[in-house]
């Protein structure tokens, strides 16, 4: 751009030149066919000299030589300023085609510097679209990282909360246990388990039953960053819970994010809990059978959906259902 910008200063400084030499060349034009234009009336009015008129009045041979030699100085000076003219009018047309070439070059020039200065806009415009899609995507990019680094103390905050929360459960169904806790070890798991809910009716080798009927969601073990300490069964809302084995009561109401929660005391240091019901059928102290509706399915507490979210736990720690079921 800068290029041609200066190449167009160049032309129109040369287009000025050009044009004083064609206004010098058509003065001096001007001024000798004057001078011509005189000298022809004076030819016309006088008319040609007679060589011998001109001996006859010179009243000498040497006044008449001189006087042929002043007339042949004057016709090869007329003759000059006619060949002069007819230079000068040579030069001038040579000029007035010169100008012309540089005019066309000066608009060639003019157009091209339009053309750059056109894309220098476009590519200018172009480049601050780009810086704003860069703005943009970095604007959003930090957003995405703010909120995954507040996802992220979320849940480092409720993974916290959730193993303060089976900390404490834990302790509570120690604390119940205490009194009436035998030493018999638990009952050993057996290595496989089903991939979905069978019917409640039939215990496993264990002795536990399926606490619902339904799909099994999730399982026990590492999930989204933390600890799932049981597994979950949904169904639709209302759908009955019941005890996974004959036992005693120990916790029903209410526990954070556990929501409506019933655990259940099956001895030997084996017990069960079931959360997030939307209902509970029983109280503390209770006295259970195996298969008995102990709640309602529901989505209470931290739940993100109609389930029973079902625990087993030995001496108060959280192990894999599906080993018991």
């Amino acid at each position: 751009m800068s290029a041609l910008r200066e190449r167009l200063a160049v032309l129109d400084e040369r287009l000025a030149v050009e044009r004083a030499r064609l206004a010098e060349a058509r003065a001096e034009l001007a001024e000798r066919q004057a001078v011509l234009a005189r000298r022809l009336r004076e030819i016309y009015v006088r008319g040609t000299p007679d060589p011998i008129l001109v001996l006859i009045e010179s009243g000498s041979l040497a006044s008449a030589i001189q006087t042929v030699d002043l007339l042949e100085g004057i016709a090869t000076r007329d003759a000059a300023l006619a060949e002069s003219i007819s230079r000068f009018a040579d030069e001038t047309r040579r000029r007035r085609d010169q100008i012309t070439t540089t005019r066309q070059e000066v608009a060639r020039s003019e157009a091209r510097v339009a053309v750059a200065a056109a894309e220098a806009r476009a590519a200018r415009t172009e480049i601050e679209q780009r810086r704003a899609l860069l703005e943009r995507t970095l604007t959003g990019r930090r957003a995405l990282l703010g909120r995954a680094a507040g996802s992220r103390r979320e849940l480092e905050e409720e993974a916290r909360g959730l193993q303060a929360r089976s900390a404490r459960l834990a302790a509570t169904i120690r604390a119940a246990q205490a009194p009436s806790s035998g030493t018999s070890a638990p009952a050993s798991a057996p290595a496989s388990a089903p991939a979905a809910a069978p019917s409640t009716a039939a215990p496993s080798s264990s002795g536990f039953i399926w606490p619902a009927r339904g799909t099994l969601t999730s399982t026990f073990g590492p999930r989204w960053g933390r600890m799932h300490e049981g597994i979950d069964i949904a169904a639709g809302s209302g759908a009955p819970i019941v005890a996974s084995a004959s036992g005693t009561v120990i916790v029903a109401g209410w526990s954070g994010g556990y929501g409506n929660l019933v655990v259940i005391d099956h001895g030997s240091g084996m017990s069960t809990a079931y959360a997030h019901n939307s209902s509970i059928a029983v109280s503390v102290g209770q006295r259970v059978s195996q298969g008995a509706v102990i709640a309602g399915m529901g989505t209470t507490g931290n739940s993100t959906g109609v389930h029973s979210h079902f625990e087993i736990r030995v001496n108060g720690a959280a192990v894999d259902p599906m080993g018991y079921l």
